[in-house]
């Protein structure tokens, strides 16, 4: 029984990623020329950006790839390292549960 359990686990982890991945292709390639930005909004207002500290990615954008690929490598990035954080997070709460049995 904890074999199977084991195994429906793997495949929901392997949909959810996929369809996450999915909703990150369907974003960059369909959604993301169809809403004003907030930038745009706040340009509208007249209002200026003033930075508290320096990002690595301004804007969302690797510098030299200010197109769909930039975007699509730091949604894909993001999306994993979003997805590896919470894994890490949930296994060691399931050994912490484990361990009050």
């Amino acid at each position: 029984m904890a074999n199977t359990t084991k195994k429906i686990n793997q495949k929901t982890l392997i949909v959810g990623l996929t369809v996450a991945l999915i909703f990150v292709l369907v974003g960059v390639f369909m959604f993301s020329y169809s809403m004003e930005t907030l930038d745009e909004q706040a340009q509208q207002l007249g209002s200026e950006e003033k930075l508290v500290f320096t990002p690595p990615f301004p804007d969302y954008n690797i510098p030299g790839l200010d197109n769909e690929f930039g975007a699509l490598i730091i949604g894909i990035a993001g999306t994993l390292l979003i997805f590896i954080v919470s894994l890490g997070a949930a296994k060691i709460l399931n050994k912490k549960i484990g361990d009050k049995k």
